[in-house]
């Protein structure tokens, strides 16, 4: 079977950045990969908790993780599986790449991805630009930051065949902000079809997208 880890394009990402060196942590590395990614880790959890109550299988109250959500726990992960009884993780792959003696806040090449709660695909984050390259138009540490070394499209077909391999019913993300909407969709997303979908959209941030397989 697949492994979540064959979604990063490494071959690829080296034939064009041959000085980068690649990391790969997996589920049972969970705890350093929350403390490398707090923010996405917290974005997962909330995304599986919003399956989970949509789900309608589970007879809890949709705000008791209230402090959680609100404080951005990175453990939210944790705290929902703990709340439905259920294993909500599957899966996990943290992947990127780094050059010797560069210091970025974020990496410029990686991707986290889970296999969640309760059957989908979930991309938590994904930057596929060259740390060689940066913007001079762009002062953010965003996926504006560089330039693209053009590899998403590939990231795209090795999410859909490793979807398929594990059988899950979706590929699912959050998109950050609403510009995200139309390059998301080139690659087949469409906006979940829910009050929440909607209302994110009508927000223009942390709206829900998903590609039925």
């Amino acid at each position: 079977m697949i492994k979540l880890s064959e979604i990063f394009p490494t071959e690829h990402i080296v034939e064009l950045v041959p000085e980068a060196e690649i990391h790969s942590l997996g589920r049972a590395d969970i705890k350093e990969i929350v403390s490398l990614k707090p923010k996405t880790m917290h974005e997962m959890g909330l995304s599986t908790w919003h399956a989970a109550m949509m789900s309608g299988q589970f007879d809890v109250d949709p705000a008791m993780l209230a402090e959680h959500v609100d404080s951005g726990d990175p453990n939210l992960l944790k705290r929902v599986s703990h709340a439905l009884g259920q294993k909500v993780v599957f899966d996990l792959n943290y992947s990127y790449a780094t050059i010797p003696g560069q210091h970025l806040e974020e990496p410029a090449i990686q991707s986290l991805i889970g296999h969640l709660y309760p059957n989908r695909l979930h991309i938590g984050d994904v930057k596929l630009l060259d740390p060689r390259k940066p913007r001079s138009d762009s002062m953010n540490e965003d996926d504006q930051s560089h330039q693209s070394l053009r590899l998403f499209g590939e990231f795209m077909e090795n999410c859909r065949s490793a979807a398929e391999e594990i059988g899950a019913n979706k590929i699912t993300l959050t998109a950050a902000y609403g510009k995200l909407l139309d390059p998301f969709r080139a690659h087949g997303f469409e906006v979940e079809d829910s009050e929440m979908g909607r209302m994110a959209v009508s927000f223009g941030m942390g709206i829900p997208m998903e590609i039925n397989i």
